[in-house]
């Protein structure tokens, strides 16, 4: 999955410092709708991305049992719950999936924000198996972590 690279980098790295890691997943996705239907379609929209985050986060508690884990789900932008978590983070860490062609060496919207915006410092993890004109120039799906001490 998208971040995968991340989020094994945030558990190693969470690990070595002996910090408690703060999985972060944000979504914007429209919900569409009006009334008590709107309210169901939000819910059920939380609760897809709830199992996406357990997902992302599968088999990394069994690799690195001494890492506590605090989850995060945020509706909004990636930048601005990314931008929020940082704050009291140490290291922030995130996947890109960077943009295809040649400008493949550059990095997507989310990860180069944060570099420019986060309150700590940032790692980016490449998406692995990235083949330049795959997706255009699409991030991947927000999948981040943060710990601090």
């Amino acid at each position: 999955p998208a971040g995968a690279d991340a989020v094994a980098f945030a558990f190693a790295e969470a690990e070595a410092r002996g910090a408690e890691l703060h999985a972060v997943h944000a979504w914007s996705r429209p919900i569409v709708g009006c009334g008590p239907f709107a309210l169901a379609d939000a819910e059920e929209a939380a609760q897809r991305e709830r199992r996406a985050l357990a997902e992302a986060l599968a088999g990394q508690g069994e690799r690195h049992p001494d890492v506590k884990v605090v989850e995060w789900l945020e509706y909004g932008h990636p930048v601005e719950a990314l931008r929020e978590a940082s704050l009291e983070a140490d290291l922030l860490v995130v996947g890109s999936r960077g943009r295809g062609d040649l400008k493949g060496l550059l990095l997507g919207s989310v990860s180069h924000s944060l570099l420019h915006h986060a309150a700590c410092p940032v790692v980016v993890t490449p998406f692995p198996g990235r083949a330049p004109g795959r997706d255009g120039d699409r991030e991947s799906a927000p999948r981040a972590a943060s710990h601090r001490t």
